[in-house]
């Protein structure tokens, strides 16, 4: 089963309550948070229910790695360091990463780190129109350069 890379662009301002309760289940509920999901018929549902808010697009396990380095949390304050991969059995994030590809599950059935991740504003800004569908030249909805902005955003 492959995996999806979810991040927020718009906060939940000004959203209607079946919107407000999607970002709350897929773990985006505040602006320029990413986390991962599975991609199965649910999620997308859920997906399409908030796409004006959201982009996502599939995910491979180098940038995953690259996440869980740089902005990965096992608590509030402390981050996925060295140590805490050691605690959780792994000794690169690279194998960490392949774990999580190879399971298909979401941050949150991972114990030990928050399924969630900060990420900074863009940047250089964005390239292309926040507030429309990427089939609009925007970036919201089913972006497949979602990874270039990401790679920006960390």
């Amino acid at each position: 089963m492959s995996l999806l890379l979810v991040l927020n662009l718009r906060g939940k301002i000004d959203s209607t309550t079946p919107v407000r309760k999607a970002l709350v289940e897929l773990k985006v509920e505040r602006r320029f948070s990413a986390t991962v999901v599975p991609d199965d018929g649910p999620t997308l549902g859920m997906l399409k229910s908030c796409k004006d808010y959201v982009a996502w697009s599939p995910l491979d396990s180098k940038l995953l790695a690259n996440l869980l380095k740089t902005r990965g949390m096992v608590s509030e304050n402390r981050r996925l360091d060295q140590d805490a991969l050691n605690s959780l059995g792994f000794k690169k994030y690279e194998d960490f990463a392949d774990k999580i590809m190879k399971d298909g599950e979401r941050l949150s059935a991972q114990k030990g780190i928050r399924p969630f991740f900060r990420l900074s504003p863009p940047k250089g800004g964005y390239k292309l129109s926040s507030r429309r569908q990427a089939s609009e030249k925007g970036i919201l909805g089913s972006n497949p350069k979602l990874a270039e902005l990401v790679g920006r955003m960390v």
